[in-house]
């Protein structure tokens, strides 16, 4: 790397810069501190990076009209990353060709940074995850409603909680074999993301049931909308047995709702009382959904 032109200050001022990167633990963080910095040194307002063409930062109003200068920094054999930077005017042009090689030097010197809190968020995300359905996991939401939680008790909002369980799924798997029954699971899965909001969170929490979260719900009776729109929707999927032969498997599933914070304020009271719910549910058949009701919680027998 070629520092010949960049005065003794500048280059501390970018070495005080990556450390300061580096004692940031979110690559939000990073990129919130690092827009400031850009802005206030070099005028640089609006830029966006990707890392292998997959975006992880952008300021940029795509509605807006835009010129672009991109910069490549090569980060190992198969990984680059992608700085646009946009302007307006050419003023702002002559701004940044003008202090190009500063700008080049300092992302030089902090890509590296900035790649391992990349590679660091994608582990964490990793583990947030399920790995079959690319749904969030039981450790995602357990961590989630540590803040969602008392945020919805602040604000007054109720929020429901719709545990869904595949009706006799343990037929499937005898009847046919774990890839059958995955195709399924990963059918379900998308089945509920396309049946909620994009804000909703959907998660698979144990092998064959699932936890829908619905935000700021005005009551119990809009969740048992949601839950009967989410069991049709399912009870018409189709999952291809048999490719050769088109043979299909149709699947239903139950509900069982849960209010905060009528019915449950903590999380170990949610997942009970939706438990509760989802055994009532299936107690009913088919394609059912229960209301969880808290003078029934003495009277069930879970074992």
């Amino acid at each position: 790397m070629n520092y010949n032109k960049l005065n003794s200050y500048s280059f501390q001022m970018i070495i005080a810069l990556n450390d300061h990167l580096k004692t940031l633990h979110k690559l939000d963080d990073i990129f919130a501190y690092l827009s400031s910095y850009l802005n206030k040194d070099f005028g640089i307002s609006r830029f966006k990076a990707a890392i292998n063409n997959r975006s992880i930062y952008s300021n940029i109003d795509s509605n807006k009209d835009f010129k672009s200068k991109n910069l490549f920094i090569k980060l190992d054999e198969s990984d680059e990353l992608e700085v646009t930077f946009y302007f307006e005017s050419g003023l702002e042009q002559d701004k940044i060709e003008s202090t190009s090689e500063i700008v080049r030097t300092t992302f030089n010197l902090i890509s590296q940074t900035i790649y391992n809190k990349y590679l660091t968020s994608q582990l964490k995300e990793l583990s947030l995850k399920d790995t079959l359905t690319g749904l969030y996991n039981r450790q995602y939401v357990d961590e989630y409603l540590k803040t969602m939680l008392p945020l919805s008790s602040r604000e007054k909002k109720k929020v429901a909680f719709l545990k869904i369980g595949i009706d006799h799924f343990k037929a499937v798997i005898d009847e046919f074999d774990y890839n059958t029954g995955d195709k399924v699971l990963k059918e379900l899965a998308v089945s509920l993301k396309n049946s909620v909001r994009t804000s909703d969170i959907v998660a698979r929490i144990e092998s064959d049931e699932f936890l829908v979260i619905l935000h700021n719900i005005d009551s119990e009776d809009n969740a048992i909308k949601v839950a009967e729109k989410i069991i049709e929707n399912f009870k018409n999927k189709k999952v291809i047995v048999n490719i050769d032969t088109n043979q299909t498997l149709m699947k239903t599933i139950c509900a069982g709702i849960s209010m905060f914070p009528d019915d449950a304020s903590k999380t170990e009271e949610i997942f009970r009382s939706s438990d509760i719910a989802l055994y009532e549910a299936r107690n009913k058949g088919r394609s059912q959904f229960f209301k969880f009701k808290k003078e029934k919680t003495n009277t069930i027998e879970l074992f």
